[in-house]
């Protein structure tokens, strides 16, 4: 990709592991001590073997002897138990000696018992057959959608803390494009979409950067420019199963204020013989704004195919493969700067809320769209006997996207100094009149391209009778580039582009008072070209080892585990700007590359031009100012455009531009755990301790930008080290009531790392001459920001239906410590502290600070059941309901005396959450229709003002997903038909208390016809 910035030494530049190598150095004596956790625990193995066996075999339906996954098998008496994988196959080592019973059951399969004589240091096979009690009628079968729900109720049943679970149906077909989009069917989960496709995931109030996201267990590096793993380049077709844990173990990583993520994928050993699954799907996209060019087929398609080889058939070799495109058009609609109006002439951005509140500007967006994904991953594993199995699994994703935009704002200008009763009220009471102005038209084409790759390699060892002991070591490495070329075209600030506002509905119009000069564009010159080029790179490094040894003794049963972790990052973001500024001669106007205009869903922008996004980078990148291309003349960089003269921004600007959002950033995680699960009668309690230490190490610059500016001396590069430790017990009850109601008590404890780059020691000035006024901004680092902290208390009861169905209840409360904020202050007449010798008028301060403490309290109610218990036809119908209700707050200690300032809602938490899915399932026809509704939340604070502080507004979305299976010699084809967003739901964000205009983006509605089949 061509890249059109300049390096000098002041560039950081890609992401090196330098940082992580000496952090490990470091620290490299706490990663022996971690390993070394547990080793007194072996002792005791040999003795634990010598007085125990193991019981394994197969669970299957007595009907067709169709494997039954997901099956509950315990050991009665004891707490030892297991879930049968896709094969329905189990084993259950540390059985102690003697006669035991087994006991089987598996939702809407009637539960089976049976007596084996264990020998010590012997395994005994039993297979298993389960007859339904589902099945009244032949119209009503246990496959797609049922299977895949049962499946998921099962994992949910015999989890020791709290889950949620997701199952595929079948190989890789999960109904929804990736893996955040079916991550939101769950309770209590809010979906952040980023133009029609789900992209991020916030957890009961934790937003996407403060859970932890992993892939077969292992830790995914990151490509934005945050902690947040962006679950869009995950297709479903890779996934057999997602589990969302919302009250985490001493094993698991504690970086889950929300709770963890873990994505499983398909493994040969999965499916009985050799297998292959692919499907075939064209795609129809609503365009929201026509004629916008011509766009390629959309399709989505995928395949799967695994085996097992050799001796014994001990090597299981899969490989999955898909890939997508999509192009379609998008249109929003932007309100921005809004302050308030007095009714007396005058705008105060710093309102007390005494006053009608008005838009500096009203902005019109139109974009064409284009994403592709492609992924391939693929599992490789060794299973020489029934104790071992080596595994390899590495995955590969990319993602690119291509968006031209036409981006047409109407900016209204008031400054009641200058012009006194501007803006004025008009005749209507919503309305208000703007005596200048000018237009602007935004065009830009930008390119992004994600990619995600890695893999893992493990080994699980299980002694005979007793001990389990397993090993991985994984790499992952995320990378974003992403490049945008900007043109600006403006008219001159005049009174010929006066107009009115009219606020009378949250869409808001603008009206010029002079159409045809706004209209014209011959009256909007090219003022600036940007180019600006973003770099993200990370790679994460993890190892660990987990020792489990059973034990049984006077009735109490259980086992003790214990292990050490140790997971590196480093991650480098490099931005670059530069472009081209006009300096005179002739003018490149917006009417060299006007086109058709069109309009936009929200109020159409008919009386503004429109332009060839497209023509512009051609013609002025390709043709007139292309770097490799330009003209020189008078020792100078520059071009001609229409017989305009282009000058390329200075060096002083580009080396700011090129370092100023920079930094190279460096963590080390040393994390030892011990827990111990022990089953009491029909109680069973998990409790144990975890301790992570956290190191990092941040570059960034300490920056001074002035009329003066010198590289040499207002640039300083400065690296800054942390380092904190987290002691994080939990504790987990688990009461078999009765053999359908299960109640759950969890207390845990988690934290949320603050993103790499701010903890840096950095600094940002600024410094202008306004109107005889020295101002400067100043955006600072905060090397003391502490990590979140949250004491998590959860209780749930969870009653399971014989049919296969699940009523639930659970309450949850958090209390949060340290939440990140954004705060701004403002000083007036300060002597210099920049040491210059002079008084400024005014110093504006922005940085991240703490909050104190924030609480979230919620109720998670679930519903899932077939009908199968009423008549036909009606027996062929079920429902998959949640809700999540939740109150919450923060306490934001700069704002608690404001009268401005709300009571605030914890970040990226909504109050109401929802899912209603009913289904029909019947011969080999089935249907579901998802609701999805998410109240608004608040996305953040700003410092600035209360106006400007940002909402996301709720959203209820409509997805339909039918298919139909029938017979054929080709195995057992199916047709699929997906209609997603049927009602063109918009996004939706807000500002300020009163809930003005902040941007309203409509995409469009998906439909998609398939053809699938499996071997």
């Amino acid at each position: 990709m061509w890249r059109c910035v300049r390096r000098d030494t002041l560039v950081l530049h890609a992401s090196s592991p330098t940082h992580t190598l000496r952090m490990f150095r470091r620290h490299r004596y706490v990663l022996v001590v971690l390993f070394l956790i547990g080793a007194a625990t072996l002792a005791f193995s040999d003795a634990a073997a010598q007085s125990a066996g193991i019981i394994e075999g197969q669970v299957v339906d007595t009907g067709d002897g169709s494997p039954l996954p997901g099956a509950n098998v315990v050991v009665e008496g004891t707490s030892i138990g297991t879930s049968t994988d896709p094969d329905g196959r189990f084993r259950l080592t540390s059985v102690p000696a003697g006669p035991q019973t087994l006991t089987v059951s598996f939702v809407s399969y009637k539960s089976s018992s049976t007596t084996v004589d264990v020998e010590a240091g012997q395994a005994q096979t039993v297979n298993v057959e389960l007859a339904s009690e589902v099945l009244e009628g032949e119209e009503v079968v246990v496959r797609g959608l049922r299977r895949s729900q049962f499946r998921s109720i099962n994992q949910k049943r015999q989890s020791l803390n709290i889950v949620d679970a997701l199952a595929a149906d079948r190989i890789g077909n999960l109904p929804e494009k990736n893996i955040a989009e079916a991550v939101q069917r769950l309770p209590g989960i809010v979906l952040r979409n980023d133009r029609t496709e789900g992209r991020f995931v916030s957890i009961r109030g934790g937003a996407a950067n403060l859970n932890n996201v992993t892939l077969n267990g292992n830790t995914l590096a990151s490509t934005a420019g945050s902690r947040a793993t962006a679950l869009d380049l995950l297709p479903a077709e890779m996934v057999s199963n997602v589990e969302v844990t919302k009250a985490v173990t001493p094993d698991m990583p504690g970086n889950a204020i929300g709770g963890s993520i873990d994505i499983s994928t398909l493994s040969a050993f999965d499916r009985e013989g050799a297998f292959a699954f692919g499907s075939v799907r064209a795609l129809s996209h609503d365009q929201q704004v026509p004629d916008l060019g011509e766009t390629a087929f959309p399709f989505r398609a995928n395949v799967t195919a695994g085996t097992k080889v050799g001796p014994d058939d001990a090597f299981g070799l899969l490989i999955s493969a898909s890939g997508s495109r999509r192009d379609f058009t998008t249109s929003g609609l932007k309100g921005e700067g809004w302050g308030e109006f007095s009714g007396e002439g005058s705008i105060d951005l710093r309102p007390d809320f005494g006053g009608a509140v008005v838009p500096e500007a009203q902005e019109q967006i139109v974009e064409r769209n284009r994403r592709r994904r492609f992924a391939v991953n693929a599992s490789l594993d060794w299973r020489p006997n029934k104790n071992v199995e080596v595994y390899l699994r590495p995955y590969y994703t990319f993602t690119d996207e291509k968006k031209l935009d036409n981006e047409l704002e109407y900016n209204m200008v008031y400054d009641p100094e200058d012009y006194p009763g501007d803006p004025r009220p008009t005749t209507t009471e919503s309305g208000a009149r703007f005596a200048r102005g000018f237009g602007s038209v935004d065009l830009s084409d930008t390119d992004e391209e994600e990619s995600l790759w890695g893999g893992n390699l493990g080994v699980e060892h299980q002694f005979d009778g007793a001990v389990t002991l397993s090993a991985s070591g994984s790499y992952s490495r995320g990378v974003l580039d992403r490049r945008q070329e900007d043109a600006e075209f403006e008219t001159p600030e005049t009174t010929r582009a006066s107009g009115v506002a009219d606020m009378g509905n949250f869409l808001f119009d603008y009206y010029p008072e002079n159409p045809d000069y706004v209209g014209n564009g011959a009256n909007y010159t090219a003022n600036e070209v940007d180019l600006e080029y973003n770099e993200n790179i990370e790679n994460t490094y993890a190892a660990q080892a987990d020792l489990r040894v059973p034990f049984s003794s006077a009735g109490v049963s259980g086992y003790v585990e214990t292990g050490g972790q140790f997971q590196a990052r480093d991650k480098s973001i490099d931005a670059a700007d530069t472009g081209y500024d006009y300096v005179g001669g002739g003018s490149l106007t917006l009417a060299d590359f006007e086109a058709p205009r069109v309009q936009t869903v929200q109020v159409g922008n008919g009386l503004m031009p429109f332009a060839n996004t497209q023509a512009m980078v051609a013609d002025f990148l390709g043709d007139l100012c292309n770097p490799s291309t330009e003209q020189r003349f008078a020792g100078e960089r520059r071009c001609r455009a229409s017989n305009a003269v282009y000058e390329r921004v200075g060096a002083e600007d580009l080396a700011i531009a090129d370092i100023e959002d920079d930094s190279e950033n460096a963590e080390a995680i040393y994390a030892g755990f011990a827990m111990a699960s022990v089953e009491v009668g029909a109680l069973t309690a998990l409790g144990g301790l975890r301790v992570e230490h956290t190191s990092t190490e941040t570059d960034r610059f300490q920056l001074r930008e002035d009329e003066e500016f010198d590289p040499e001396e207002d640039v300083v590069r400065q690296t800054f080290e942390n380092a904190y430790t987290n002691v994080l017990p939990s504790l987990h009850l688990t009461l078999q009531a009765t053999e359908a109601l299960q109640l759950r008590a969890a207390w845990s404890n988690t934290i949320g790392r603050p993103e790499y780059d701010d903890l840096g020691a950095f600094s940002e000035v600024e410094i202008v001459e306004e109107g005889g006024n020295l101002l400067a901004s100043v955006n600072e680092g905060n090397p003391t920001l502490d990590p979140f902290t949250a004491m998590n208390f959860d209780l749930a009861a969870e009653y399971y239906f014989p049919n296969g169905g699940l009523a639930s209840i659970g309450g949850f409360h958090k209390r949060i410590d340290n939440a990140i904020y954004t705060f701004s202050s403002e000083q007036r007449n300060v002597q210099d502290p920049f040491g210059q010798g002079r008084t400024f008028d005014r110093i504006s301060r922005s940085q991240l600070r703490n909050a104190d403490l924030g609480t979230v309290t919620g109720v998670e109610i679930a519903y899932q059941q077939p009908f199968t218990f009423l008549p036909e036809p009606f027996n062929a119908l079920g429902l998959n309901a949640n809700t999540t209700l939740t109150t919450s707050d923060v306490d934001v200690p700069e704002y608690e005396d404001s009268p401005a300032r709300p009571d605030y809602s914890f970040f990226q938490q909504s109050d109401l959450v929802y899912n209603i899915i009913p289904y029909v399932q019947t011969g080999g026809f089935e249907a579901r229709v998802a609701i999805n509704y998410q109240g608004e939340y608040l996305e953040g604070i700003d410092g600035s003002s209360p106006l400007e502080d940002e909402y996301v507004g709720d959203r209820t979305t409509v997805d339909i997903n039918a298919t139909y299976q029938f017979q054929s010699v080709l195995g057992e084809p199916e047709l699929l038909l997906q209609v997603q967003n049927i009602t063109n739901e918009p996004e939706v964000f807000q500002t300020g208390r009163a809930k003005n205009l902040g941007f309203h983006y409509r995409s469009g509605r998906t439909v998609t016809v398939g053809l699938s089949t499996e071997f």
